[in-house]
């Protein structure tokens, strides 16, 4: 019984890592890639969470926060990326 839990606990945390967002780089050439994929996406839903993601992405550069304002370029890409 412990070695299964102990499996599924490993095969999870390596399902997680192969669908963890990619770090972009925090300058003016991202931010306009990914606002022109946000732009461009049909569902209003997806759309509306990446905007919320640029924006904090535009206040975490604002801050000199490098590191976040990646994090929530790279969130707002994948939302708005067909699956």
């Amino acid at each position: 019984m412990v070695r299964v839990l102990f499996g599924v606990a490993a095969c999870t945390a390596f399902a997680g890592m192969a669908f963890a967002v990619e770090p972009i780089a925090c300058d003016e050439a991202a931010f306009a890639m990914v606002m022109a994929e946000v732009e461009g996406a049909t569902a209003a839903d997806k759309k509306a969470l990446a905007m919320q993601e640029l924006e904090m992405a535009k206040t975490a550069l604002t801050q000199d926060k490098p590191a976040e304002c990646s994090m929530h370029l790279g969130m707002a890409s994948e939302a708005v990326r067909p699956q």
